[in-house]
């Protein structure tokens, strides 16, 4: 069922011993977490700028630490890789300007939840159904509670008093709809023949730029200003994320790793609520909390049961 070839929590694969240097794997797999989490954040106290300009800034900083690896590793990739990894990266952006648009319509603690339990939902299902990661009815009935916790998370956190007050039915579409692009973005590389996914981190940074170009032409005065400059800091938080990520697969399994990103939602959601000052309602940030564990235990579920 699990997006990912999996093996029980932390351990190797005979199921009983510690997998080789766990305690440094689980510190490196917390990284993403804590800089995705604060990326939100960045943005709006650092970057700021319109999402156009924060989406072109971002992806700069990434094309720039993926050359830099890319260079220093030495890493050869097949024109037909190279294709699939630039597919990945082009449809990104499409997620991602989704989501920094809706950093300001939304609020970012309504964003984040919502934006996470889309892309968990999307991701298992494409693994399940197009890649026969689900075997049985039994892998899909889980599946299935899993979704209905998921949903009952995301129900909890998006309760009066957390959403922006000028948050329009139309924003929650565009959420929706740009996520398509994440779930391509994940995809594609399932389809590429490669030793280690960061082979393909710089044709998928370019792809990442190609589309954020795309998406800033037809308003090329707020891409051409101080913020998109100001928002490459963004694309190196980024950047140091999805290569820690890229290292903890590799250290303690793709599924451990993936739950420990997932915690990326609770960082970037509570300082939406308390830093942004996005929670107004009482007990707003003991509700959030309640919904994001909720939201949380459904995404393991998902991925490991």
């Amino acid at each position: 069922m699990a997006m990912f070839t999996q093996r029980p929590l932390f351990y190797g694969e005979d199921g009983k011993h510690l997998a080789r240097g766990p305690v440094l794997g689980i510190l490196v797999g917390i990284l993403p977490a804590i800089f995705w989490g604060i990326l939100p954040l960045w943005l709006q106290k650092v970057g700021r700028g319109t999402f156009r300009s924060q989406l072109l800034g971002t992806t700069i900083g990434i094309v720039f630490v993926a050359a830099a690896i890319h260079v220093i590793c030495s890493y050869q990739i097949s024109t037909s890789n190279w294709i699939l990894f630039a597919l990945s990266g082009f449809c990104w952006s499409f997620g991602q300007a989704g989501q920094y648009y809706c950093y300001t319509h939304l609020g970012v603690s309504v964003t984040m939840p919502l934006s996470t339990a889309l892309q968990i939902i999307g991701n298992s299902m494409i693994g399940g159904l197009f890649f026969g990661e689900w075997k049985g009815t039994r892998d899909i009935a889980i599946s299935l509670v899993a979704l209905i916790i998921i949903v009952a998370g995301v129900y909890l956190t998006n309760g009066k008093g957390t959403a922006s007050p000028n948050a329009k039915p139309r924003d929650y579409a565009i959420l929706v709809l740009s996520t398509v692009g994440y779930w391509l973005y994940s995809a594609f590389p399932l389809m590429a023949s490669v030793d280690s996914k960061i082979q393909g981190f710089l044709p998928q940074s370019l792809g990442m730029l190609m589309s954020a170009f795309l998406i800033g032409f037809l308003r090329y005065k707020e891409i051409v200003d101080g913020a998109t400059v100001r928002n490459i800091s963004s694309g190196l938080i980024f950047a140091v994320a999805a290569s820690t990520y890229l290292i903890a697969m590799s250290m303690i399994g793709m599924v451990n790793a993936f739950i420990l990103s997932q915690l990326n939602v609770l960082v970037s959601t509570l300082s939406g609520a308390i830093v942004l000052k996005e929670a107004t309602g009482k007990g707003r940030v003991a509700y959030l909390a309640v919904g994001l564990v909720v939201l949380i235990t459904g995404a393991v579920l998902m991925v490991v049961v």
